[in-house]
């Protein structure tokens, strides 16, 4: 075991006995130059006291806002208008700015900060195609899903009930042609019968006339 190691479990161990102790075993791995990531978001930074829910109070600030004035230089910056040196640094500082997390201390009462990523960093996540966020958003299988979701909407609308009174009308349509194209040509029957039935009456009554003389 190493003295880096061995002074951080001891540190540890006295947190709740003799946080003293615990602070200043602490205060030495940290002098020494070995500073992990782990111990670093564990740990004040000022009394080197181990953090926990009820001996410090964590407060987050937001990202800076763009004010009107910062609206109307993105604006003009969009558009491809040329800014001054004191509008370009302004948006650099907008650009620059990050959200912050806060943390007191209540044995030493000093506040620690923690700057995140900053607006730059995350526009160049959003832009650059390697990241494996749009990685994952191109093998999404929900895309698959909704792409496949996608083709039997046609048969659906074939199916749906808004298309069958469609096909209704077309039916009733086309049989009141057919029925009034049988009622013409029932008609023309009937009038080519009558045109063979009158002769026969007109010879009729010829015989009966002569048959009168």
């Amino acid at each position: 075991m190493d003295k880096d190691s061995f002074l951080k479990k001891a540190s540890l161990l006295y947190k709740d006995s003799c946080p003293e102790l615990s602070r200043f075993l602490m205060q030495t791995q940290q002098m020494n130059g070995s500073k992990s990531s782990s111990c670093v978001e564990k740990l004040c930074p000022f009394c080197f006291q181990w953090r926990e829910p009820d001996n410090h109070r964590v407060r987050l600030r937001p990202k800076r806002r763009p004010s009107a004035h910062l609206q109307r230089l993105l604006g003009r910056e969009a558009k491809g208008r040329k800014l001054r040196l004191e509008e370009s640094d302004a948006l650099c500082r907008f650009r620059r700015s990050s959200s912050c997390l806060m943390a007191t201390c209540h044995t030493c009462n000093k506040t620690s900060r923690t700057c995140g990523p900053n607006r730059d960093f995350l526009t160049g996540l959003v832009k650059n195609p390697s990241t494996p966020r749009n990685a994952g958003k191109r093998k999404n299988p929900q895309s698959t899903s909704k792409g496949s979701m996608s083709t039997p909407s046609s048969a659906s609308s074939q199916k749906s009930p808004f298309s069958t009174p469609r096909t209704v009308s077309s039916d009733s349509t086309s049989s009141s042609k057919s029925s009034s194209v049988k009622k013409s040509a029932f008609s023309r029957l009937k009038k080519l019968l009558s045109l063979e039935d009158s002769p026969k009456t007109k010879k009729g009554g010829l015989k009966d006339f002569l048959s009168a003389l």
